[in-house]
């Protein structure tokens, strides 16, 4: 559980302080009244800020990626990582073309002398750290938990697969149900069919229609005359 904070909290770090060494003078142009700096911006053609920038984006994508999603993301961050290394040990010096223009611009002198900053070390220590989190990242995402777990309780994926409740839904059932005096919204119970009357287990029989009762005993022909 600690990997996760840990490595987020690298990331985010990282790509902050590469934003802010990139934005900083690498070298500086520096003579009698001329003192003229170039960011790592201009000395890198843009390459140092775009570093830092997929770093911070990626940050912000591994709160939202499963699994394999971060491992891949993890692995791509590492790589920017050490591009930001090798950018910032380089310390790409500004094309001389460009240092003549921007000298000309503040002053008239000829001479002058191009001494570099401590700017391009901590943007490679930003991209060390930025490693180090992407390698983390890449190695304990499998162990990382995910945004639906969260919300998840144990055993609720076997519910879904369960088998439906035994009330049945069929409305002759229901109404067979009725005529037996069952309740259908209860728990279903064994039919133990009708009850057995007072008189030998028979039944009588009642015409609802006609309101004539038999009894299976009355009801016996004889052959005796009339």
């Amino acid at each position: 559980m600690r990997a996760r904070p840990l490595a987020l909290a690298g990331l985010a770090v990282g790509a902050v302080l590469a934003l802010v060494a990139g934005s900083r003078s690498w070298w500086r142009a520096s003579g009698t009244g001329v003192d003229v700096g170039f960011s790592g911006t201009e000395t890198t053609a843009g390459l140092a800020q775009a570093l830092a920038l997929v770093v911070l984006a990626g940050a912000l994508l591994g709160l939202v990626l499963r699994a394999r999603g971060r491992r891949v993301l993890g692995v791509l961050l590492a790589l920017a990582g050490a591009g930001a290394v090798v950018v910032g040990l380089d310390r790409p010096r500004p094309a001389s073309g460009t240092v003549e223009s921007r000298v000309l611009e503040v002053s008239l002198a000829d001479q002058f002398a191009l001494v570099g900053t401590a700017w391009p070390f901590v943007y490679a220590a930003a991209g060390a750290l930025v490693l180090a989190a992407a390698l983390l990242m890449a190695v304990t995402a499998p162990r990382w938990p995910t945004r639906a777990a969260r919300f998840e309780r144990p055993g609720q994926e076997g519910q879904a697969g369960s088998t439906p409740s035994a009330r049945s839904d069929d409305p002759a059932t229901l109404w067979r149900s009725l005529d037996r005096g069952v309740d259908p919204t209860l728990d279903p119970t064994p039919d133990q069919g009708p009850a057995p009357s007072a008189q030998g287990g028979r039944a009588d029989v009642h015409d609802a229609a006609s309101g004539v009762t038999m009894n299976p005993r009355a009801s016996a022909r004889t052959d005796e005359p009339t």
